[in-house]
């Protein structure tokens, strides 16, 4: 993504056009059906244009998963709420449409994804932007009590990214038939009740 912030303006428009018919095609007819021909075409440019931006079809699904990725954050940032579960909600709310939007492209980028796939780099980066984020949330919930102090926040931050992968993991193997954003709701409340500061 910062790359290109270099690019000159009408360079920028055209990797974007790209990029834009790429997904479309690719969560259409899937990615093994798509063809940089069939991008180009979608685009209205020429095939050398399109492997110029792109070199690669893999590189389309990398780069749908890290804008993904950051404008969820974003938009969990920008609700500025306070304390532990309202902010997870938060993130829920922003992931959940997403997904559901880009069913297609969330499957995708999860077959390949998946272990040593050849997306696992990609998913690994967008792993750790979210650890980030997760571990603000302990270390918030921590200090104000909201959550339990004599837990490791680093062991705690695992466990919520983990949450979070298997149950997107588990909505697209089952076929993505409901809710996203409940399935991560009912998972993280789950947890939430064990690391939770009892009442005094």
């Amino acid at each position: 993504m910062s790359e290109t912030l270099t690019l000159s303006p009408r360079t920028q428009a055209n990797r974007e056009k790209i990029y834009q018919a790429a997904i479309t095609l690719i969560a259409r007819q899937g990615l093994e059906a798509t063809t940089m021909g069939q991008i180009a075409a979608e685009a209205g440019m020429a095939r050398a244009s399109v492997f110029n931006h792109f070199p690669s079809k893999l590189l389309f699904l990398a780069e749908f998963f890290q804008r993904f990725t950051e404008d969820v954050i974003t938009a969990a940032r920008s609700a500025r709420l306070t304390g532990v579960r309202n902010r997870l909600q938060a993130l829920f709310a922003a992931i959940g449409p997403v997904a559901q939007a880009n069913k297609g492209m969330v499957r995708e980028f999860a077959s390949l994804a998946m272990g040593h796939g050849p997306l696992a780099e990609a998913e690994s980066e967008a792993d750790d932007r979210m650890r980030i984020f997760f571990r603000e949330l302990v270390e918030e919930g921590q200090a104000s009590g909201e959550l339990r102090t004599d837990t490791d926040p680093d062991l705690l931050t695992d466990f919520l990214l983990g949450i979070l992968t298997v149950t997107t993991h588990d909505w697209v193997n089952a076929g993505q038939k409901t809710p996203l954003q409940a399935d991560l709701t009912t998972r993280f409340e789950l947890l939430f009740q064990g690391i939770a500061k009892s009442p005094a």
